[in-house]
């Protein structure tokens, strides 16, 4: 490794161990709750400097001189191919800026990237490794922790529009929003629905940009458009999380219509017709505005839903 600039093909490498690392051992959540993450990853043990100092009864000076870092490092045991990730938690400037979960997720980039077998070291000291190649792991680590903490899409879905809000959703310090935000105008500039990361990791948070509570009856739902609660049919959706989960065990094809009969349970339904021959019943949930007026609406609807959430009418299946 002699060069500084990361390629192409290595920032894809990158980006494909950031979704698997997501999707494996993390929560759908933002701000990512990276010490729950690295806690679930089995062969990395998460250690304070604090409970160092109380351990091995040194000063916290000593123990900055002994580390070569106020802020964090990892450890690798080559024996039992495990890791410690050890990090500043007495600091206040680094914690209160928030800049202990940049350290940290800097640190898993170091060990999902494999940079100390790479490097044949337990310890990637500054002092212990040619200046171009440690500048160059530490952008790559710096280039995973930001695609972790800063996932462009769920910015663009909640309308992030400043540095400020950037800083806040994300809860990373002042200098790291700056950078960040900086990359984020960019990528807007070029987005792209298909991408080969951005494509995955928008259905990763798909459910959680998109969940939804109602104030009026309490549902709790996932529901991408549409102003009205699918459940009471009033217009106090919120984001976030509700009290109430609302199911139903009429399953859907992709046009909307049963399965099975959801009132006399007959399953020999025509793909041609959209009344159950047993019984009569209509067995496509959609909206029930339909006519020749200007607002009508007939949106096709969900298993669950008794008003449509584009217009507010009763659904056929209320």
């Amino acid at each position: 490794m002699i060069i500084l600039e990361i390629s192409n093909n290595r920032r894809a490498e990158i980006k494909s161990c950031v979704i698997s690392v997501l999707e494996e051992y993390g929560q759908p959540f933002v701000p990512v709750k990276i010490g729950n993450l690295i806690r679930s990853i089995p062969y990395i043990k998460l250690i304070t400097y604090n409970s160092q100092i109380r351990k091995h009864h040194i000063t916290y000076n000593e123990l900055i001189v002994d580390s070569e870092t106020a802020d964090s490092y990892a450890v690798w045991n080559k024996t039992q191919d495990c890791y410690c990730i050890y990090y500043n938690d007495m600091a206040p400037n680094v914690v209160n800026s928030n800049r202990v979960r940049w350290n940290l997720a800097h640190e898993l980039g170091h060990v999902i990237l494999k940079h100390h077998e790479l490097c044949k070291l337990h310890k990637l000291f500054r002092s212990g490794l040619a200046t171009n190649v440690y500048n160059y792991i530490e952008a790559e680590a710096d280039y995973f922790a930001q695609l972790l903490l800063v996932p462009h899409v769920v910015l663009y879905a909640f309308k992030v529009t400043t540095e400020k809000q950037l800083k806040d959703l994300c809860q990373i310090s002042g200098p790291a929003a700056k950078n960040r935000f900086r990359d984020y105008k960019q990528w807007i500039k070029q987005i792209n629905g298909n991408d080969d990361y951005d494509k995955p990791l928008f259905h990763y948070y798909y459910n959680f940009i998109y969940k939804k509570h109602c104030l009026t009856c309490g549902a709790s739902i996932i529901q991408s458009s549409g102003k009205y609660c699918p459940i009471c049919g009033n217009n106090t959706l919120q984001w976030g999380d509700g009290k109430m989960k609302y199911t139903t065990k009429i399953v859907l094809d992709q046009n909307s219509k049963a399965i099975r009969c959801p009132v006399c349970d007959n399953e020999e339904i025509s793909p041609n017709g959209n009344y159950c021959h047993i019984c009569g019943t209509y067995i496509v949930n959609q909206c029930t505005n339909i006519g020749d007026h200007y607002d009508s609406c007939g949106q096709l609807a969900a298993a669950n839903a008794r008003y449509c959430i584009h217009c507010g009418a009763p659904t056929t299946f209320f």
